[in-house]
């Protein structure tokens, strides 16, 4: 959109490269037990990213080296309507993000509030989940500030019993910067089936169609990906879990950033015991732990040089 003329796809050497991240991430959940509220909890999360990214505040692509603090709390209340269930998660978090490479662009003070919710199956045929988030904050080295709006609603209809089942959604997100007068709006819409074949063995076929529109100014773009995707979900035994999914991204009309995007991974989850002395004697506890790792990768197939295939190993370790 900066450009004094149209690239054409033909000539990557004038397009931004493909880019990916790295992110290493600690997360602390919490909850707590104060009288008759309906159950308090939440999270301090520290999250480090290191690798390019697209910057919106400044229209401009940077190596980058943050790490985010944050703090989160939530209400969440449970709402009966006859035999149908709506449960709640409301709250607050704020996070102070630091940059060590380009604190100009990226440090900021954010305040989010948001609220998520889901429901059992009404009449036995389709639940629902669905969020709205609202995120703001100043940047603590310029005048800029953001404001983002951001929210979703999702379906499955199907019996809570039944092998197959539809799935359909649509989300979009509303990112503004003041006083810079850019302004990325961002919508998706799919479609698909999920098919459980047994206990063990579950798949999903999804379409998804992408829009996005920006303003930088003066100037405004648009652009839109169509997504067919498909992952399985595999439990051979009862603590092992196999997942693989593989998508297609069908850039429309600008076909340089075509894309596959494939993964799997494999998780082991056992409980930790151990011995717990009240006034009543001793009793064993079980916690839960699960270890998880995979790979996943992605592949620009036309778009030529060393950039254009992205692997990202991945190690996770959850507890309790």
């Amino acid at each position: 959109m900066d450009a004094p003329f149209p690239v054409p796809p033909s000539d990557t050497s004038q397009l931004p490269p493909p880019r990916s991240s790295l992110q290493t991430q600690f997360t602390s959940a919490f909850h707590l037990h104060v009288g008759k509220l309906p159950e308090p909890g939440g999270f301090f999360q520290v999250r480090n990213q290191r690798g390019e990214i697209s910057v919106p505040a400044t229209n401009s692509i940077q190596n980058r080296n943050t790490t985010d603090y944050t703090l989160n709390f939530a209400l969440n209340p449970t709402l009966k309507l006859g035999s149908n269930v709506l449960g709640f998660s409301g709250g607050i978090q704020t996070t102070i993000r630091r940059d060590s490479i380009v604190p100009t662009q990226m440090d900021q003070n954010l305040f989010r509030m948001f609220l998520y919710m889901n429901t059992s199956s009404f009449f036995n045929a389709i639940s629902a989940t669905g969020y709205l988030i609202r995120e703001s904050g100043p940047f603590t080295e310029t005048n800029q500030h953001s404001r983002n709006l951001t929210g979703a609603l999702a379906f499955r209809v199907g019996t809570p019993w039944g092998k197959t089942a539809l799935l359909t959604g649509w989300g979009a997100s509303d990112q503004l910067f003041t006083p810079e007068n850019t302004e990325d709006y961002y919508t998706s819409s799919y479609i698909g089936l999920e098919h459980r074949f047994s206990e063990r063995l579950q798949v999903r076929g999804m379409a998804e169609y992408l829009r996005a529109w920006r303003v930088v100014g003066g100037a405004a773009g648009t652009a839109q990906n169509i997504r067919p995707a498909v992952s399985v979900d595999y439990s051979p035994w009862r603590n092992w879990n196999f997942q693989a999914s593989s998508a297609f991204s069908d850039t429309r009309n600008y076909h340089v950033y075509d894309a596959t995007q494939n993964g799997f991974s494999v998780s082991y989850a056992r409980p930790f015991r151990r011995k717990f002395n009240d006034d009543s004697g001793s009793v064993v506890l079980q916690y839960p732990i699960r270890f998880s790792a995979g790979l996943q990768s992605e592949t620009f197939f036309n778009f030529s040089g060393a950039q254009n295939q992205q692997l990202r190993p991945y190690f996770q370790i959850s507890i309790f």
